[in-house]
This record gives C-alpha cells, sequence and structure tokens, in this order.
C-alpha cells in the first residue's frame, strides 16, 4: 500500500509550512515514528515523524519549498516493489 505525508499543522495558527530539510531520501527504509523531515511552521522548527513503516517512494515538496497543512509531502511504500508504482502515481497527479 501507497501512504501520503502530509503537512502537519504544527500550531493552531499554521496554514502552511516550509520544508527546511528531508532527513530521509527516496528509497531509504523508514520505521513508524521516525523523524522523516524538518519543517518550519511559524513559530519554529519541528521534526515531522512518518506514521507509516516502508520505504520514501517520492518526495512532492522539496526542501526550500512550502505546502499547506493538509497537503501531501511525501509517498511511503510499504514495499520496495511499490516504490515505482508510487513514483508513477506522483507523476501522473
Amino acid at each position: 500500500m501507497i501512504h501520503e505525508v502530509f503537512m502537519p499543522a504544527l500550531s493552531s495558527t499554521m496554514t502552511e509550512g516550509k520544508i527546511v530539510s528531508w532527513v530521509k531520501s527516496p528509497g531509504d527504509k523508514v520505521e513508524k515514528g521516525e523523524t522523516v523531515v524538518v519543517v518550519e511552521s511559524d513559530k519554529a522548527d519541528m521534526d515531522v515523524e512518518s506514521f507509516y513503516e516502508g520505504y520514501i517512494a517520492t518526495i512532492l515538496v522539496n526542501a526550500g519549498e512550502s505546502a499547506s497543512v493538509g497537503a501531501a509531502i511525501a509517498l511511503v511504500a510499504e514495499t520496495e516493489a511499490e516504490i515505482a508504482t508510487a513514483q508513477q502515481q506522483a507523476n501522473s497527479g
């Protein structure tokens, strides 16, 4: 299964966040609860953890770019075999 990593609301006033840096790269294995990205909110820089175990398939919002709260910023594939499917999904969407 392929899961989306969403831009979280890190404060009650946050409407968008800026990606400071990606801790994980496409193809990297990620565990549930592991930090995958650092996001700048209106208050501070925060580590964002994965809700899923699998592999970072593709990054949709690069470091230095911003995304609205709730927007997909990356795709996580549960298996290595699903990485290509997730990349196709990202390119077609």
